[in-house]
């Protein structure tokens, strides 16, 4: 239930970026609220703010409310990108300080309602230990499989994710950087990853479908034999880490920082946390 007021804060935020009608955003705001209250909650939250977005984005008629808000992020992380590349470079492990970059990045997180200095916000990442590491795991099956497939999290958050990719791509391993399909709050799209270049480093595709994490039932045939495939994922975000948590017969390593108490209480972790977690059910 704690996502609820969540969500509701959600369509409130999208909706001034879509709208001055004060008449049109009630309107809005009333249909978001009938669609909770008929719906059932046991859903994913995932599912829950996919649809929710989705109600504003019709409402309005605006394809995608945060586009600004993600310029102004790419913008901001852009004139980040050399210094966070040269932190990695100078590092004695520099597989584990590039994770530990990629996973600053998460700081920019509207869905979570985070509104912080960036530059603050990564320091106190980096200079922060993992409350779950699970580095060397990773470091083995990444040695074990030499593909990955790789969830983006959010705009901004892509020239970080890219110092990761370098990394990757130096030991000779073969990555796909999976995006959205279309716009959904400020998640990565086409758009943000050709932004940050990441197709000079990892080969770019989509899960075909705008949705709030993974919504298989929604994504791409293409999309959907290339997970099926994968022997090694890595999950950037919240949304990502919801939608596939419970994941079973895959090996799937979520990088993350603990932005709300829902998740927080599922990782079994303060808020704030530093995640590096293995994830493989049978």
């Amino acid at each position: 239930m704690d996502c609820i007021p969540c969500f509701l804060r959600q369509a409130v935020e999208a909706e001034r970026m879509s709208s001055n009608d004060e008449v049109v955003r009630e309107a809005v705001l009333r249909e978001v609220m009938d669609y909770l209250l008929k719906e059932d909650w046991a859903k994913t939250p995932s599912e829950l703010g996919t649809n929710i977005h989705r109600i504003v984005k019709k409402r309005t008629g605006k394809y995608d409310p945060y586009r600004r808000v993600k310029e102004e992020h790419n913008k901001a992380s852009l004139k980040l990108y050399p210094s966070l590349k040269e932190l990695v470079e100078e590092s004695s492990n520099s597989l584990l300080k590039a994770i530990k970059v990629a996973i600053a990045g998460n700081v920019i997180d509207l869905g979570a309602g985070l509104s912080t200095d960036l530059n603050q916000a990564i320091q106190e990442v980096l200079e922060s230990p993992f409350t779950v590491n699970h580095f060397n795991k990773l470091k083995n099956s990444i040695r074990v499989n030499r593909k990955v497939l790789f969830f983006a999290d959010n705009a901004g958050e892509v020239f970080f994710d890219r110092v990761l990719l370098e990394e990757l791509t130096k030991g000779d391993i073969e990555v796909t950087y999976v995006v959205k399909g279309g716009p959904i709050i400020n998640d990565a799209t086409l758009h943000d990853a050709r932004a940050a270049e990441i197709e000079n480093v990892a080969r770019v595709t989509t899960t075909g479908t705008d949705c709030v994490g993974v919504l298989f039932e929604e994504c791409s045939k293409e999309f959907l034999q290339e997970f099926e495939e994968a022997q090694l994922i890595i999950s950037k975000g919240q949304g990502n880490y919801e939608s596939m948590s419970n994941i079973e017969g895959k090996e799937i390593f979520f990088l993350l920082r603990a932005k709300c108490p829902v998740i927080a209480e599922d990782l079994g972790v303060k808020l704030g946390s530093i995640i590096l977690k293995r994830s493989r059910k049978p």
